[in-house]
């Protein structure tokens, strides 16, 4: 299996880190700040003395998520980073193909083909089939 274009190396290279450094900028912008002004994520931190507590469990429970999401996005980033530096980017890791050029530009941290995908998102029931 070819490796990828050199040109197409630096392209998912700027766009990764790209990424990555768009998310740390987002993460530092949400914690930054006096001790007062940073997001708490414990159960009952958004909780005062007269506050309403299903508005403070609903802030706590959003700033876990942003957390999270932001903790998995990271780690799929740095994936794709340490994929791209040793060469194994651009291989489907289900089915050792090669995913197509344009789907690794539109999706730079993609562990598998189309197919893969496809198959993963069924067996999971995830896919974006009939809901009905």
């Amino acid at each position: 299996m070819p490796p990828i274009s050199p040109q197409l190396h630096e392209e998912l290279g700027k766009r990764l880190h790209k990424s990555r450094d768009d998310v740390l900028a987002t993460v530092r912008a949400r914690t930054a700040g006096d001790t007062d002004d940073r997001p708490a994520i414990a159960p009952n931190a958004h909780m005062g003395q007269n506050d309403d507590a299903p508005a403070g469990e609903m802030l706590s429970h959003n700033e876990e998520h942003l957390a999270e999401h932001e903790t998995n996005l990271l780690h799929e980033i740095d994936a794709a980073i340490g994929r791209l530096d040793s060469g194994a980017i651009g291989i489907c890791e289900s089915c050792g193909r090669e995913i197509p050029e344009a789907r690794l530009l539109a999706t730079p941290t993609v562990r598998t083909c189309i197919a893969c995908q496809e198959r993963i998102e069924h067996d999971q029931r995830t896919g974006r089939g009939p809901s009905m």
